[in-house]
């Protein structure tokens, strides 16, 4: 499971293309192993300057520096390329964020090995990549949903593509090595409460959307019912009872506000195969609707952020019943929310 599946490991990035002590003037695509040249994963970095040691909350890491990604047609950003030798593994997950916040999600199938490391941001890089250690750990699970690999401590920092063109300060070693905790734990200065895990058993209930049908990728934690804003978002719009999902970044949060059309930012009612119990751990964002502040229940699975679906459906005011005969979830925002 989640957490069985990652032990204690180093996570040292070996630079392939021999950079070895030699100054970078300029950047250049670069190969990096994880683990070990032997490890079967790598990940091919563009516009890769170096490697240094930052600070962060007095906390010495070493990071990745490479020059700031240019947004594409599509609004989103390429960071890097995930490569592997592995025949097992099928499907990445990550919760890319900055060393204190989750700012986006990634859930990609691997094609031939690989796949673009391009999540989906609640937040414009360009307003927040100055001043930030960028955190891509992942893990990487097979076909039948179970984690397989869980890779940690990826720092990235990123600069213009002007700074890159300067002489870095000398780094004493181009191999960084961080000891990598168990997938429940995070370095202290990232931090400030004791991570709380839980069992996360796919929801095996039928789930109907006001009369129709709808797949999602749901669990059941300690009896109740989990799923992804975003996918309850992309739902119920169109509906009296729709709601956009926005990131903000002057407060770090997640912004919901009721009665605006959601916009789609890919990988929405992405379904795995999975049929095992999962960890999950308790999720720290802040959230607000309407401008308020509020508490909901969410746990971290896989990468993606989990809601308690009674929790949306009372802030939203969106029917949620339960049919025991049929064993089924129906979602109805013609009619209000009734406390259990």
């Amino acid at each position: 499971m989640y957490i069985k599946s990652c032990n204690k490991f180093l996570l040292s990035i070996m630079l392939i293309m021999g950079l070895m002590m030699v100054p970078v003037y300029a950047a250049q695509t670069e190969v990096i192993s994880l683990v070990d040249a032997d490890s079967g994963y790598k990940i091919v970095v563009p516009n890769f300057v170096d490697v240094r040691e930052v600070e962060v909350d007095g906390e010495i890491v070493k990071a990745v520096v490479a020059e700031k990604p240019v947004k594409d047609s599509l609004g989103t950003y390429t960071f890097f390329e995930i490569q592997t030798t592995n025949e097992d593994a099928s499907m990445i997950a990550s919760a890319p964020g900055t060393f204190y916040e989750q700012i986006g999600d990634l859930f990609y199938e691997l094609e031939d090995g690989k796949v673009a490391y391009r999540p989906s941001l609640y937040v414009d890089l360009e307003e927040i990549f100055e001043d930030n250690v960028f955190v891509f750990d992942f893990s990487v699970t097979d076909a039948d949903g179970e984690v397989i690999n869980v890779f940690n401590s990826i720092y990235f920092v990123f600069v213009e593509a002007e700074e890159s063109a300067e002489t870095p300060a000398e780094t004493p070693e181009t191999t960084v090595e961080e000891t990598a905790e168990e997938t429940a734990e995070t370095p202290e200065a990232a931090v400030e409460t004791p991570v709380q895990e839980a069992t996360a058993v796919p929801t095996a209930s039928e789930v109907v959307v006001d009369g129709k049908n709808v797949s999602f990728e749901a669990y059941n934690i300690d009896g109740y019912n989990y799923f992804k804003l975003r996918d309850l978002a992309m739902a119920v719009t169109g509906s009296e009872k729709q709601f956009e999902v926005t990131w903000d970044a002057e407060k770090n949060a997640i912004n919901l506000v009721s009665g605006e059309v959601y916009t789609p930012v890919g990988g929405e009612f992405a379904v795995s195969e999975g049929t095992e119990s999962v960890q999950a751990i308790v999720n720290q964002s802040t959230i607000y609707i309407d401008g308020e502040e509020i508490a909901l229940q969410a746990y971290t699975i896989g990468g993606n952020n989990y809601f308690k679906l009674r929790d949306v459906g009372e802030v939203f005011d969106i029917g949620v019943l339960w049919d025991g005969e049929l064993n089924q979830i129906a979602i109805d925002t013609v009619v209000g929310y009734v406390v259990e």
